[in-house]
């Protein structure tokens, strides 16, 4: 059932609208704002200012209530900072409000103010603040003073949002959700987590709702794995839909590779390509580094072949509100498989190899020669060392790698892998060896059954392995 960005909302503590520039990320949280059905606070995306005591903008919020409230329905509120430090006071009256309407903690020697004011300076590594009759004054490590315009850009953001996150937490209002639009502006990736994780805290302690517009997949990242978060894609103004996904194995897996920051387009320099298990990855790394930059990928492992369904729907409906023209692929081992080709899904390039799996490279004719070994040269090894070791854990299956060599493309061999590498006379471990080889051979043109290309197969040679060019 397609839900409403209100019911949407109502679903998880924190819900993240990831989309590019112009999608509609804004549009969505001003109708939130405007909605009956929460109380909220609307951030806006672009934030000026610097943290200074103005009386004027002080007596300004006195005044009027809807003041502030439109000055940052705009795109941008010149003020914000301002207004930030005037609120601060406002938050020391709360704070000390609360404690004395509050049995326990005003039984609580240690529940002070000072306790809300280390909640923010555990954000700044270089900067503290401490109190003063205008609200506060700013000293650095060395605890010399630093003025409003000497605090870098995302020290100066980082302090304005958290304390508008302190003031609306102690707001007495009911369904109360806070609406950020894009907190990530001004933030390092590691600015950003700690933030995510101030406003985890602040939120489960105070019981309110945050919604957060970003394209940053630092902030996504940063949630913690048992957090109640949704992550909600925007792909267009004229969107109807809002599928929705948690956090997961998934995201763990592939949100290390956007990099950064996804404006960086690191993820289309170098895509994610799904394989089923860490032997996949490994060969994959390996063609990587020995392709001179000609083979980009970065390879995520799904975990089963089962899963990899959900994966793909997953980067298929999440790339796109992100990223221009954005590209993913996946490759699945052959295995016992007879099904036809597979049809892509999205953004996302589906492929299976055409042998039982990636290790039976090993056995192709490319691989053979490259260690200097014929077809028929290679099978009397492997029939030699099985006759001399009738006992050996390896012998059952290479007496039926023996028994089927003509088939061997299409035969379990992970069992004995490593035996084969040693008959190949090589030392490499057989990730190493098979990255190698495909590097420098992908393109052979032998079309025989046991070829490099045959193995691949049309799939995986035309969809994946084009780009080794």
């Amino acid at each position: 059932m397609t839900k409403t960005i209100n019911e949407l909302v109502a679903d998880a503590r924190f819900t993240v609208f990831l989309g590019k520039n112009g999608a509609g990320k804004s549009t969505i949280l001003r109708s939130l704002d405007s909605s009956d059905e929460f109380s909220t606070k609307y951030i806006s995306p672009e934030r000026g200012g610097t943290l200074k005591y103005d009386p004027n903008v002080e007596a300004n919020i006195s005044n009027n209530e809807n003041w502030m409230i439109q000055d940052r329905r705009k795109n941008r509120t010149e003020q914000f900072r301002q207004q930030s430090t005037a609120q601060f006071r406002n938050l020391e009256v709360l704070v000390l409000r609360e404690i004395e309407q509050d049995p326990v903690k005003r039984q609580d020697s240690g529940y002070t103010f000072s306790n809300t004011l280390e909640k923010i300076n555990a954000l700044l590594p270089a900067i503290e603040l401490r109190r003063s009759d205008r609200g506060f004054k700013i000293f650095n490590n060395d605890d010399a003073p630093v003025l409003e315009d000497q605090v870098s850009s995302g020290e100066a953001e980082v302090i304005a949002l958290a304390i508008e996150v302190l003031v609306f937490s102690r707001e007495s209002r009911s369904n109360r959700v806070l609406l950020l639009d894009e907190p990530d502006v001004h933030l390092h990736p590691d600015l950003q987590q700690r933030f995510v994780a101030f406003i985890e805290a602040v939120a489960v302690e105070f019981d309110f709702k945050v919604v957060i517009a970003t394209h940053s997949t630092a902030i996504i990242g940063a949630f913690s794995k048992g957090s109640d978060v949704q992550f909600v894609p925007i792909t267009g103004r004229n969107q109807t839909a809002f599928p929705s996904f948690g956090y997961s194995p998934i995201c763990q897996e592939i949100l290390p590779v956007f990099g950064a920051h996804p404006l960086s387009a690191q993820f289309n320099r170098s895509p994610v390509i799904l394989v089923e298990g860490d032997d996949d990855k490994r060969v994959i790394e390996q063609i990587v580094r020995s392709a001179a930059g000609k083979f980009v990928f970065s390879p995520c492992v799904v975990g089963s072949v089962d899963e990899m369904n959900n994966w793909e729907t997953w980067l298929a409906e999440f790339l796109p509100s992100i990223y221009d023209n954005p590209r993913a692929f996946s490759l699945r081992d052959l295995d016992d498989s007879t099904q036809t080709e597979l049809n892509d899904v999205g953004c996302v390039s589906r492929a299976r190899l055409n042998c039982y799996a990636i290790e039976n490279l090993l056995l192709t004719d490319e691989c053979l020669e490259r260690h200097g070994h014929s077809s028929a040269d290679f099978f009397n090894l492997i029939q030699d060392w099985t006759n001399q070791r009738p006992n050996h854990q390896a012998s059952p299956a290479l007496k039926v790698l023996v028994e089927r060599y003509e088939d061997r493309r299409i035969i379990k061999i992970k069992d004995v892998r490593n035996v084969l590498v040693a008959l190949l006379g090589t030392e490499k471990p057989w990730e190493v060896l098979l990255g190698q080889m495909l590097a420098s051979h992908w393109d052979s043109t032998n079309s025989s059954k046991n070829s490099i290309r045959e193995y691949l197969g049309p799939e995986a040679m035309r969809k994946i392995f084009s780009s080794l060019q």
